[in-house]
């Protein structure tokens, strides 16, 4: 209980075990940006080509069932990471605006990039500005995320925890 008043970074363990979540997910982010470059590419057209298929190329389009199991463990995924660092964010002595932007915008983008591939293969292919503009969204939110919560786990900013009397806001004294 101790841990969840002053945050992972009060204990030694849960400051090992923290900084090995942040290396690892800085590894996925890695992996993340190399996949949809890959498999998508960064540009309209290749976007375009890999939800509704290239005949020149002997690409399918996706089908209903790829699409619906992709969604399927994103969903589980996204909402898991959505949740880790959203509760890590709680810690952090950011003022209460910042984290609800960013908690908001990592929401929204996370929604936005699982939702436009559906978009792009069933309504209309412009949507694959969309698909690319989500895919920047989450790495760009993500990676300010994790930096911020690395600026805390270094110990850069104060480490005063936060105030929890009854009435207060949760921001720091």
């Amino acid at each position: 209980m101790r841990m969840l008043l002053t945050g992972p970074q009060a204990e030694r363990p849960a400051g090992t075990i923290m900084g090995f979540f942040y290396f690892y997910f800085l590894l996925h982010w890695l992996t993340g940006f190399f996949m949809f470059f890959t498999r998508l590419g960064f540009t309209y057209d290749s976007v375009v080509r890999y939800y509704l298929g290239d005949p020149e190329r002997f690409m399918n389009p996706r089908s209903f069932s790829g699409l619906l199991e992709v969604s399927h463990f994103h969903l589980f995924a996204m909402g898991l990471f959505f949740v880790v660092f959203s509760h890590l964010l709680l810690f952090t002595g950011f003022r209460a605006p910042f984290k609800c932007r960013l908690t908001w915008g990592l929401a929204g983008a996370l929604l936005t990039d699982m939702a436009s591939g559906w978009l792009v293969r069933y309504l209309a292919a412009e949507f694959a500005w969309l698909k690319l503009a989500a895919f920047w969204s989450v790495q760009g939110v993500s990676l300010v995320l994790l930096g911020g919560l690395l600026w805390e786990f270094s110990g850069r900013r104060s480490r005063r925890p936060l105030s929890m009397a009854p009435g207060k806001t949760g921001q720091l004294d």
